[in-house]
């Protein structure tokens, strides 16, 4: 469900819920979606905006509010932090624009292959013990317990058909796996990682799966990965991947 606050000087903020994060809080959870502030224009302090948002959050018993701002908003970002959202995360968006240029030279690419049913719990395991970075990772506020709960949800609503899932090696230990979405010519990685003992997989199991990618009709593949995760920023930068957006991660808690 959505919501939208404003301000007399004319700031906006646009919030969904976010139940997947509900889950694993155990308390509501709101994302914003979209922020017009006053002050970035000089007609106003957004004061009332800000006690606009407090308002709806301590009516629905709001324990956390999550966004992702382009780091280039500064009056933004120090206003936010102003009102209490504290710095989380920096966070790059990758794009490989043309993918019919990609041909993955000098890799051998891995086998790749649907998961299967015997493949789900290794799976599951390596989403709740094996990612470090993210959103509620890099957090110091939330538990890391609570993060391992919502690796778990994310992976199982995956394998439940909220993406398309590829995997390389044999059930029922995949050695990596990536989740994507697809339009008729663009793809979005939503997420990807090899088993600790199987690092050595990363190149040839993604270069596989950007040529899968291409030869299904895919011309643009995008991504977002943490700055602080600078073995997968690395792998994209080899990969050819380039970095056209840099966004600050803030979160709101809430007693």
């Amino acid at each position: 469900m959505g919501l939208t606050l404003g301000g007399a000087a004319g700031g906006r903020i646009a919030l969904r819920d976010t139940p997947w994060d509900a889950r694993a809080l155990g308390r509501p959870t709101l994302d914003v979606t979209d922020l017009a502030l006053a002050c970035e224009s000089g007609a106003g302090d957004d004061d009332d905006l800000f006690t606009a948002l407090e308002t709806a959050c301590a009516e629905r018993g709001t324990a956390l509010v999550t966004l992702r701002l382009d780091a280039g908003r500064r009056l933004a970002i120090a206003r936010l932090q102003a009102a209490g959202f504290r710095y989380v995360e920096t966070v790059l968006r990758l794009r490989y624009p043309n993918l019919a240029r990609f041909d993955g030279t000098g890799t051998r690419p891995s086998a790749l292959r649907q998961p299967t049913p015997d493949d789900h719990a290794a799976l599951i395991a390596q989403a709740a013990e094996t990612f470090h970075f993210g959103r509620f990772a890099e957090d110091p506020a939330i538990d890391p317990e609570v993060n391992r709960r919502r690796q778990i949800d994310w992976m199982e609503g995956l394998l439940a058909g909220r993406a398309e899932v590829l995997v390389t090696g044999a059930p029922p230990r995949p050695g990596a796996f990536m989740a994507f979405t697809s339009t008729d010519s663009a793809a979005d990685l939503v997420l990807g990682g090899t088993r600790p003992d199987q690092a050595v997989l990363a190149l040839p199991f993604w270069t596989a799966t950007l040529l899968h990618l291409k030869e299904t009709g895919i011309r643009r593949v995008d991504t977002v990965v943490s700055a602080a995760n600078l073995g997968v920023a690395n792998l994209y930068a080899r990969l050819g991947f380039q970095a056209h957006q840099t966004l600050v991660g803030l979160h709101l808690h809430r007693p």
